[in-house]
C-alpha cells in the first residue's frame, strides 16, 4: 500500500488549471451534482441489476467492508487464488472477448474513464463551493463511492475478491491519475463533450429501499463533415450508441439502441466471478449545455420496463423548480419521485 500514499501526496500537491465538468449550472443532471448523490449513485451501482436487492439498509456492511478489505492488504495472494492468467485476461486488459469473461469492460468504461471523470468533476464541484482542500475532498469522496460500490457487490461473499482488487488497486486508482491530466480532461470535455448524466437516487421508506440510481456518462463526438449531427453514446449498467442531433448552440436532442444489465449471474462461486446477464434498451435524451434535462428508456429489464426522468429546470413553479421521475413496468404498476437541489429524492407514491 505504499505506493499508494505516493500517489496521494502527488495528487494533493499537482495543481489543476481548469474546470472543465461542473459549473454551477442550476439545472438539468448538473443541477443534481452532489457528493451525496455521487455517493447514492456510484456507491449503489450495482442494485440496479434486476436480481439485487435495493434494501441497502439491510446489506451486510460489515461483513463485506471486512472482505473487501482483507483482499486490499494481500492483494498478491488474491490474485494468485483468482488465477494469475485469468486476472489478467478478464480483469486488466482486454483480451477475453466472451462476455462471462469480459470483467474489463466495466473496468475501463465505469472505474476507469467514468471514476476518473467524476474525480474531476467533484474537484470542480467544491472548488466552486469554495471548499478549502478539492482534492483532498474529491479523492476522499472518490475513494468512500469506490469502497461502498465494493462493498455493495461483495455482499455475503467470504473469500479474497479479485474483482475488488483490480477495481480498488488498479482501475479506480488510474482513473484518478488519467484525469488528474489537464490534457486528458479537456480532451475528454472539448472533443467528446463527456458529461454526468447519473439518475435521481431517491429512498422509498415504506420499504426501506433506494429507487431510481446508477451512474451514467454520455459522450459525443462531433465530425468535421457535419455541424449538426453526432456521434452518441451513454454507458453505465448499459451501453447506447445512436446520434445526437444539435438543436442550437445549446440544446440537443440524442437517441441510440443497445444493451441494459438485467441480472447478474454467478460464474464460479468459489472465486466470485460474475457475469451481467443483458437485455435490449433504447432511449431518448434532451440536454443542454451537455446537462441532461429530460430522458426516456425503454427495455427488457426485470423491474422496470419505461423509466421516464425529468430533471430541474423543466418543471416550473416560481422559483421552485423539482426533478420528476416515473418507472413503470409490464402489468402497468408505477412509481413515482421527486428531486430537488437541496435534498436527496423521495418515492411520492
Amino acid at each position: 500500500m505504499k505506493y499508494l500514499s505516493i500517489i496521494l501526496i502527488f495528487l494533493t500537491v499537482s495543481t489543476l488549471k481548469s474546470q472543465y465538468y461542473y459549473t454551477g449550472k442550476d439545472y438539468g443532471s448538473e443541477a443534481l451534482f452532489n457528493p451525496i448523490n455521487v455517493i447514492l449513485n456510484n456507491g449503489y451501482d450495482i442494485i440496479q441489476l434486476g436480481n439485487k436487492p435495493r434494501t441497502i439498509f439491510d446489506f451486510p456492511y460489515e461483513h463485506a467492508t471486512k472482505n473487501v478489505w482483507k483482499s486490499m492488504m494481500h492483494p498478491i495472494k488474491t490474485i494468485e487464488l483468482y488465477g494469475t492468467k485469468k486476472f489478467i485476461k478478464n480483469e486488466l486488459f482486454p483480451l477475453e472477448l466472451a462476455v462471462n469473461g469480459a470483467q474489463w469492460v466495466p473496468n475501463y468504461t465505469v472505474h476507469l474513464i467514468g471514476g476518473g471523470m467524476t474525480y474531476r468533476t467533484l474537484i470542480d464541484w467544491y472548488n466552486y463551493h469554495n471548499y478549502p482542500a478539492p482534492k483532498l475532498f474529491s479523492l476522499a469522496t472518490v475513494g468512500a463511492f469506490h469502497f461502498l460500490n465494493e462493498v455493495a457487490e461483495n455482499g455475503y461473499y467470504d473469500n479474497y475478491n479479485g474483482d475488488a482488487v483490480a477495481d480498488l488497486l488498479f482501475f479506480d486508482v488510474a482513473g484518478v491519475l488519467l484525469f488528474s491530466s489537464d490534457k486528458v480532461a479537456k480532451f475528454f470535455h472539448e472533443e467528446l463533450n463527456m458529461s454526468d448524466w447519473s439518475l435521481q437516487p431517491s429512498f422509498r421508506f415504506s420499504n426501506k429501499t433506494l429507487q431510481n440510481n446508477g451512474q451514467y456518462f454520455a459522450l459525443k463526438w462531433q465530425p468535421n463533415f457535419s455541424n449538426h449531427w453526432q456521434l452518441f453514446t451513454i454507458f453505465g449498467m448499459d451501453g447506447l450508441f445512436g446520434l445526437s442531433y444539435k438543436i442550437n448552440e445549446e440544446q440537443t436532442i440524442s437517441g441510440g439502441g443497445g444493451v441494459i444489465g438485467k441480472e447478474l449471474v454467478d460464474i464460479n462461486e468459489d472465486k466470485n466471478i460474475k457475469t451481467v446477464k443483458l437485455a435490449w434498451s433504447t432511449g431518448l435524451f434532451y440536454d443542454k449545455n451537455n446537462s441532461l434535462m429530460a430522458s426516456l428508456k425503454i427495455s427488457d429489464h426485470i423491474d422496470y420496463q419505461v423509466v421516464i426522468n425529468v430533471y430541474p429546470g423543466i418543471i416550473k413553479i416560481g422559483n421552485f423548480s423539482p426533478g420528476l421521475w416515473t418507472a413503470i413496468d409490464k402489468t402497468g404498476k408505477y412509481m413515482i419521485g421527486i428531486s430537488t437541489i437541496w435534498t436527496t429524492g423521495l418515492v411520492i407514491n
